[in-house]
């Protein structure tokens, strides 16, 4: 579904990601962890078109997107949600999640707001308010649900953890894992290594801007590179968060 073959990428005139090779099949969820600085979500941002690779493609349904703007990729069905969330504060919940039409170009949808409702019923019953008085767990799964809104054929998230409870935490989660079960097809990037390798089915480790390790996330949990590397210090960082 989704190749990267030796991609190579800068940001603010330092080359971030060097040579990163992944893959994502087509009903899998896959995690790209790794520590702060590591290049993940630049990595993400140049899937999305955000970016321009200085080097290596991209190829999406066999299709090469490397050249293709951030908005032809969002209509392919390539959609991400950003670190930050990024909601549209005046607007009501309601309409930032109409908002995610835009990316259907034609496409048949996958969710309507009553299926996005159904997953997140805060939203519901916040319908009518504006997105920047929800809480910051809430605007994540306004964030997720606008996305939903767009047909997304493969899913990424940038850090969906990053500064909430963890009893929201669960529940974002818990979407996932819900949306997984239907078929999506998901790229997680999350500093949380032990909560992203329990959610997902193959992992990628992430270091100075390539690919450190990759496997099944259940063979990474025990492996002891990650075990003494890893998993303490970004469980760490992330409970710092």
């Amino acid at each position: 579904m989704l190749t990267l073959d030796r991609i190579a990428a800068t940001y603010d005139r330092i080359q971030a990601v060097r040579h990163a090779s992944i893959q994502v099949e087509q009903g899998e969820l896959i995690a790209l962890i790794g520590p702060n600085g590591a290049g993940k979500s630049t990595l993400l941002n140049t899937i999305s078109g955000l970016l321009k690779p200085v080097a290596g493609h991209v190829r999406f349904f066999d299709q090469d997107i490397t050249n293709w703007r951030a908005d032809q990729i969002a209509r392919a069905g390539l959609l991400q949600v950003p670190e930050g969330r990024r909601v549209l504060g005046p607007l009501t919940v309601e309409e930032n999640l109409l908002l995610g039409c835009q990316a259907l170009n034609g496409r048949k949808p996958t969710h309507h707001l009553e299926d996005v409702y159904a997953i997140f019923p805060i939203l519901q019953e916040r319908h009518r308010q504006k997105a920047d008085t929800l809480s910051g767990g809430q605007q994540q799964m306004l964030a997720i649900g606008r996305a939903l809104m767009g047909a997304p054929r493969l899913l990424m998230l940038d850090e969906p953890s990053l500064g909430l409870a963890p009893i929201i935490v669960n529940q974002v989660f818990d979407a996932l894992q819900t949306l997984r079960r239907c078929g999506l097809t998901i790229l997680l990037v999350e500093q949380n290594a032990q909560l992203a390798l329990t959610a997902s089915d193959r992992a990628y480790v992430m270091e100075h801007g390539h690919i450190a390790l990759e496997g099944s996330s259940e063979a990474l949990l025990h492996d002891p590179r990650v075990i003494e590397h890893y998993l303490p210090s970004l469980d760490t960082a992330a409970m710092a968060n």
